[in-house]
Parts: structure tokens; sequence; C-alpha cells
């Protein structure tokens, strides 16, 4: 917590008539004002000496990586060599990632630029947005896992995560973002939380012979095919009237330029991601949510 010098209210009297402050207030504040003084100001520590002494000790240990666990809110701490086995573990699948030669970020830049500049120059985007959107110097994403200690505790796998704060794609995917969650929430079988699962379950009349049926995916992000992507999101598209086409040409632009320049770097290493979107890139959720969408109405409507 962070704690702030007092205003002593002689500096304020001079915006009220000396009058509206009585003698004891003024008193008062200034046996405040002492006793704050006295105090050393400053962001306050709950921790002993020997607690922080330790916390730098880990933070300054190689030989060790600390992360919050993929589910549950815990925290798991694995040998770098551990941790860094089941990276190239999750990077050597060849269906998912392919190692490139070196550091494609400037080409994919040029790519993400021109696409921004013709959107402005047809009037999709105005000026504000056209800068907004068009990031001159990015970060390049980096990749790193969360342990899934909730299926394996002794060798738990990893979730992969790319971190693409301020990257090339990353205002794009933002933009993409803004325009899908609508219509993920207009979606025939959307549900936003457990309570509302719950609800939807006290409107159906259970029969003797019904069957309540789940089901998961996995590794969902990392799975969903391009092509078939692709498709879902222009069905959605092609039922919103409020968008003009010329929109929805550009919003499919920008998803396909997000899925196939999916980079990023571990180890000083590149890689690009061929299959899926990552966890990580802001319009990932929306995306997923759409995909499924259709998957879903098609196993029900041809039952």
């Amino acid at each position: 917590m962070q704690y702030y010098k007092h205003t002593d209210l002689k500096e304020k009297s001079k915006f009220f008539p000396r009058s509206m402050i009585s003698a004891e207030i003024s008193t008062f504040d200034k046996m405040v004002t002492r006793e704050m003084e006295k105090m050393k100001i400053g962001k306050k520590n709950n921790l002993s000496k020997k607690e922080r002494e330790a916390l730098d000790e880990l933070r300054e240990d190689d030989s060790i990586i600390i992360k919050p666990a993929d589910k549950g809110g815990g925290i798991v701490i694995l040998s770098t060599e551990r941790y860094e086995e089941e990276s190239l573990k999750i990077l050597n699948d060849p269906e998912t990632y392919i190692k490139l030669r070196k550091d494609p970020t400037e080409d994919i830049a040029a790519k993400f630029h021109q696409y921004l500049d013709e959107g402005e120059m047809t009037g999709i985007l105005n000026d504000k947005e056209h800068k907004y959107l068009k990031i001159l110097h990015p970060q390049r994403p980096t990749f790193y896992h969360l342990p899934k200690v909730h299926k394996d505790p002794e060798n738990p796998p990893g979730r992969p995560i790319i971190s693409g704060i301020n990257s090339i794609s990353s205002r794009v995917s933002e933009y993409i973002d803004k325009l899908l969650q609508p219509i993920v929430l207009r979606t025939k079988y959307h549900l936003k939380d457990t309570l509302s699962a719950i609800q939807e379950l006290e409107k159906v009349s259970w029969q003797e012979d019904h069957i309540l049926v789940t089901c998961d995916v996995k590794s969902l992000y990392s799975n969903i095919p391009h092509k078939e992507g692709m498709e879902s999101i222009k069905k959605h598209l092609e039922g919103e009237t409020d968008i003009p086409s010329e929109q929805k040409e550009f919003i499919l632009q920008g998803i396909k330029l997000i899925l196939e320049n999916n980079y990023f770097s571990f180890n000083k290493e590149f890689y690009l991601q061929k299959k899926g979107t990552a966890m990580g890139t802001r319009f990932a959720p929306s995306f997923a949510n759409l995909y499924m969408s259709t998957w879903e109405e098609n196993i029900t409507e041809n039952k």
C-alpha cells in the first residue's frame, strides 16, 4: 500500500473564508500532520528482511522456473531443464509449429502495414483508427507455457501461451475481436457462464430416457484448421446486416493475416504456428466460439 503525505489545511484555507475553518479542526490538522511527518512515508512491505532476501534469491535462481498453474490459482516451481523440455516437446510438434530460419518481424510488419493502409484508403478505417492499429515499433511475441498440474502433478503437461503485447498483430486482433464479440453473444448455443447453463437446463422437461452429454475439445485453440475456421467466420458475418460488405471482407483478410503470420520467439529461436490460433491473441476466444458454434449446429441439425 502506498501512503501519501497529508496536505496542510492552511494550504486549503486560501480557497475558503477563515470563518469556515474552526480552531478545533485547525488544531487537529496540525496534530495529524506532525504525527505523519514522524512516520517513514513510502511503500509498506509486509515481508520480513529474511523473506525479502529469500524472494530475491528465487528471482535470481536460473535453475528454476516459477509459473502460475494452468488452473486452480496455485504456483508451480519447475526446474529450468524440465520446463524447457516440456516447451520443446510442444514446439517440436510438426503439425502445429515450424522453426523459422530468421526473425520475420520486419517482413510481417510490412504485410500488416500494407493491410491497414489499404483499409484507410478505402474508407474502412478512419485516420484515428489507422494510427492506433498501425504499430510502428512492434514487440516480438514470446512463447511460454502454464503447467497443467490438475492433469499430472509430477510431470505436468504445458498449456502453450503466446505473449503478444504490443506485437504487430495485437491491435488488429483487438479490432477484430470488438466486431466479433456481439456476434458470439447472438449464436444459438452461447452460454455466458455456469449460471446461464443451469437456467437453460431448468427450462428442459426431463424424461426418463434423456441423457445429459458433455464434450471437451483437446487443445481447441491450436487445433482449429485455418480453412474451416475462416469458413465459419464468413458464414456468421453473412448474417450481419449492420456490417458493410467491404468491412466484412476486411475482417476476413485481417483474420487470415493473423493466422498465417502467428510467429513468436523462444530461447532466441523463432517459430511459426501453422494450425489454429494462439492462446493469448485477443480475438482467439471469439474465433474459437464461432467455430464451435458452427460445429454444434452441424451436429444438431444432422442428428
